[in-house]
């Protein structure tokens, strides 16, 4: 993106692509996004109302405060110009709402570790005690002199 600003004819060559193009690669863009967000809650079991509950308010409540904030701006007033830009700008942030909403209420609302998949995170982060670290690859050793370090 810098390149195509700072040469102009990288620049014209993605002007001429036509707007549905770009409103494609848009929604498969943001639809991956969207997707490898998703793909966290993998090990959470979706079958159990009180995730499926979480996640549905999150996300609801992640898209619905932004867009009253922006009905009423002036809504926050706590005396301070300050604190009220500050209250303004995070409550109309849809990602920082909605995820703190679902850190909250998965804190709040009591379920077992299986059902908030913390088990096999667990499992899953768990390293072995197989590994030999002396197999790994030499990839950040420096040229010379790893035999005089690594005694």
């Amino acid at each position: 993106m810098v390149i195509q600003g700072l040469i102009s004819k990288f620049g014209a060559v993605f002007i001429i692509i036509p707007e549905p193009v770009v409103g494609g690669m848009f929604c498969v863009m943001f639809g991956m996004i969207a997707a490898f967000g998703l793909s966290a809650l993998q090990y959470v079991d979706l079958n159990s109302s009180r995730n499926l509950y979480i996640l549905g308010f999150s996300v609801f409540f992640g898209l619905v405060l932004p867009k009253w904030m922006q009905a009423n701006p002036n809504i926050i007033s706590t005396g301070s110009e300050i604190a009220d830009g500050i209250f303004t700008v995070l409550l109309s942030t849809s990602i920082l709402v909605g995820g703190i909403t679902g850190c909250t209420l998965d804190n709040l609302i009591p379920g077992t570790d299986k059902e908030r998949g913390l088990i096999a995170w667990q499992d899953q982060m768990k390293l072995t005690s197989d590994e030999d670290t002396d197999d790994l690859p030499s990839t950040y050793d420096f040229p010379i002199g790893m035999s005089l370090i690594k005694r």
